[in-house]
């Protein structure tokens, strides 16, 4: 009778084999890691976007109260100047919680009724986030992307449509806003297919931030 002798044979990866998954695995992360940024920079350019509706909602109650528009930016047309933000981004901030809570940003009374900006009622129009006023003494407002300039545009003239430039039938030059990191971000005007074009919006108050790093398909504006 022939015996029959089973070996258990165990084989491992060759050095080819080895190579073959490393480059597959190289292959994968060069296709996810990507997706998943802009995924997220998606998802914060949504958070964005949804402050600046419920800023939109808290100027227009503030106009239904009083009749005009509020200037939280103290003339520059950008909300949170970044040169210095300690003092000037700070003071803008004030002026935005002051104007649209009635109350200090530590929820105590104003003092001044000239610091209200012209909610002397005192009424509540919005409440900021954590998010968008951290705690601190030098806190400016902040978006999903961690910037502290924006830039809002009023209906100056009243005609219903925003328009770029200088002049009577226009409402303003956009001034340029930094992002956390990258360039300044100035959204584009002077024909039909800018940024803001030649037209004009038809909004009373328009906002725009630098988004993730200035570039123009990152940058967040309220009306696009």
């Amino acid at each position: 009778m022939q015996t029959i002798i089973s070996r258990d044979i165990r084989r491992g990866f060759t050095l080819i084999e080895l190579l073959t998954v490393i480059a597959i695995i190289g292959i994968l992360a060069g296709i996810i890691i990507p997706t998943t940024g802009a995924v997220r920079v998606a998802a914060k350019k949504a958070q964005v976007k949804s402050m600046f509706s419920q800023w939109n909602s808290a100027f227009t109650l503030y106009k239904q109260e009083y009749g005009y528009y509020p200037d939280v930016t103290g003339g520059d047309r950008k909300l949170g100047d970044q040169s210095s933000p300690a003092t000037t981004g700070r003071d803008d901030a004030d002026r935005f919680v002051r104007t649209f809570t009635g109350k200090n940003r530590d929820g105590t009374t104003v003092t001044l009724v000239s610091d209200l900006n012209g909610n002397k009622r005192r009424q509540a129009f919005y409440s900021l986030s954590e998010a968008e006023l951290p705690s601190g003494t030098t806190s400016v407002i902040t978006d999903a992307f961690g910037n502290t300039e924006f830039g809002i545009i009023y209906d100056i003239n009243g005609d219903g449509v925003i328009k770029s430039g200088s002049g009577a039938t226009e409402d303003g030059v956009p001034p340029a806003v930094a992002p956390l990191s990258g360039a300044n971000f100035t959204p584009t005007t002077g024909s039909a297919t800018s940024d803001i074009p030649t037209a004009g919006i038809k909004a009373g108050v328009i906002f725009y931030t630098a988004g993730k790093d200035g570039s123009t398909s990152n940058a967040v504006m309220s009306w696009k």
